[in-house]
């Protein structure tokens, strides 16, 4: 037995919007404001990459081991991603004065301007998000940011003007940290991704979305798309198609496995979300989602990207996806359907495995557990989805 497309809608509406997907916005966004300020400003070559390195440095020169410890990398790894900033000038090797055999990675004069003028344009944005938010809400989100940093110990967090750093300073560090421990939990599901895949995986519709609009999202050439893209079509996520109104458009659309990738993406996101919400406290972590939803929707970002549900697309899809495909998420995307009929605004990564593991589904006792928060019509749509999921096995 198989479940209509239509009960897919949950899983896709909990893609659209999750509080990953708002704080990596909101990221972008703070780190793109800054670096058009800091270019105008004479500080040209910037890169994303350089501000955790930059970070660091800026509380006091580092031993390459030091660094690349703080940084969550190898060594050789470090010293690759250095080279950029010591070719622009940005940093530069000093003798260690307490071992002449050491050598420290410092910043230059125009690293530590740059590390001035960067303060200065975080502190505008601050600015600007307390015009759109509130400086109350600002106040509170760089406070959750702050607690979330340092329990989850994200290097460099309280390096330079602790509580006083402005909200920008501390979306970085966290949302790198934040990826790269779902890039691990997606990974445990199979999916081997880079985060490169995320400038186009996360800007897909439903429906495809052209080259051109993803290049224009990101600000890359379309041939730099094109590139992940073809890395995509070959992992099997994606298709790439002519438009049917515009035979020179280049759209891409997921597959079968891109489906996949969507609904995993969403219990991983949910699974950290568990993980952050049990480290900082539930109300905490709550207020935390409630304030990057608020600073997204203010800031507009990724209006029309992924449009709302539409059924006829998704269809479209499952008409051709296989029948493995089709038992292997009919679960997922039934319980999160329930979450949805139940009013549940989050369905935890522990609710879907409590339903869906074989134990608990057969346990009497979980069912009745399950059942006493039901009404009358829940507890029916409840069965209903059970006996399917019986179907599917």
């Amino acid at each position: 037995m198989s479940l209509p497309a239509e009960q897919f809608a949950p899983v896709w509406e909990q893609y659209r919007h999750n509080f990953m997907r708002h704080l990596t916005a909101i990221t972008r966004h703070s780190e793109r404001r800054a670096m058009e300020q800091l270019t105008k400003r004479g500080h040209p070559r910037l890169a994303m990459s350089f501000s955790a390195p930059l970070s660091l440095l800026g509380s006091r020169p580092l031993r390459l081991t030091e660094l690349a410890d703080a940084l969550g990398m190898s060594k050789q790894l470090c010293l690759q991603s250095l080279k950029p900033l010591e070719k622009a000038g940005y940093i530069e090797r000093r003798d260690d004065p307490k071992d002449k055999r050491a050598k420290l990675v410092a910043l230059t004069t125009d690293g530590e301007q740059l590390i001035q003028h960067a303060l200065e344009e975080m502190q505008a944005t601050h600015k600007y998000y307390e015009t759109l938010i509130g400086s109350k809400a600002v106040r509170g989100l760089s406070g959750h940011l702050r607690d979330a940093s340092k329990a989850l110990q994200v290097p460099g967090e309280g390096i330079r003007a602790g509580n006083g750093l402005p909200v920008s300073a501390r979306l970085t560090p966290l949302s790198r940290i934040l990826q790269e421990r779902l890039m691990a939990i997606t990974a445990s599901l199979g999916h081997n991704l880079q985060f490169s895949f995320g400038q186009v995986l996360g800007a897909i519709d439903l429906g495809g979305t052209a080259v051109a609009e993803l290049a224009r999202l990101n600000a890359v050439t379309t041939q730099a798309i094109s590139r992940i893209a073809g890395e995509l079509e070959s992992l099997g996520y994606i298709s790439r198609a002519m438009a049917n109104n515009d035979r020179r458009s280049r759209h891409l659309r997921f597959t079968a496995k891109g489906l996949v990738l969507i609904r995993d993406s969403v219990q991983s996101v949910q699974t950290l979300a568990e993980e952050l919400s049990a480290t900082m406290g539930e109300q905490h972590f709550a207020e935390l989602e409630q304030q990057l939803q608020q600073l997204y929707a203010a800031l507009e970002l990724e209006t029309g990207i992924l449009k709302p549900f539409n059924t006829q697309a998704a269809a479209e899809l499952f008409s051709d996806t296989p029948a493995e495909f089709t038992r292997a998420t009919d679960k997922t995307a039934a319980l999160l359907y329930l979450a949805s009929q139940m009013g549940m605004t989050r369905t935890t990564a522990g609710t879907v495995e409590l339903l869906t593991s074989a134990p608990a589904v057969r346990s009497l006792q979980q069912l009745r557990d399950i059942e006493s928060r039901l009404d009358d019509r829940q507890k029916r749509q409840l069965q209903t989805l059970l006996a399917a999921l019986n179907d599917t096995r």
